[in-house]
């Protein structure tokens, strides 16, 4: 996969796709975007809203893209409730990989 060395592929698009619809699901209402970090190998989602003043950061490492199907990668999130650590995690960037989830300490 390229991630964004050599551009994204359809399958790449669709399991980032597929996240962003969980996010959207999770969020109605916050502006959801996202980009590639070369330096976590991962897609790093910013989801936020102006009123009242609300921004959440979740890194989805591509190790957790590729293991999981677009199908499934909702699913997934869901059941390891990534959108409740986003809200408890006060702010704080939260990592997912293909081994769960883990609030990044030392984030603003």
């Amino acid at each position: 996969m390229a991630w964004g060395t050599t551009g994204i592929t359809e399958d790449e698009l669709e399991r980032v796709a597929a996240v962003r619809e969980y996010f959207s699901e999770q969020f109605p209402g916050f502006s959801i975007r996202d980009s590639y970090d070369p330096g976590r190998l991962a897609q790093v989602f910013r989801i936020d809203r102006d009123e009242p003043a609300t921004v959440y950061t979740a890194v989805i490492s591509t190790e957790f893209l590729t293991d999981h199907l677009p199908s499934k990668s909702g699913h997934v999130l869901a059941s390891w409730r990534v959108a409740d650590h986003l809200r408890a995690a006060e702010g704080k960037e939260i990592l997912v990989t293909g081994w769960g989830v883990d609030t990044q300490e030392g984030q603003p």
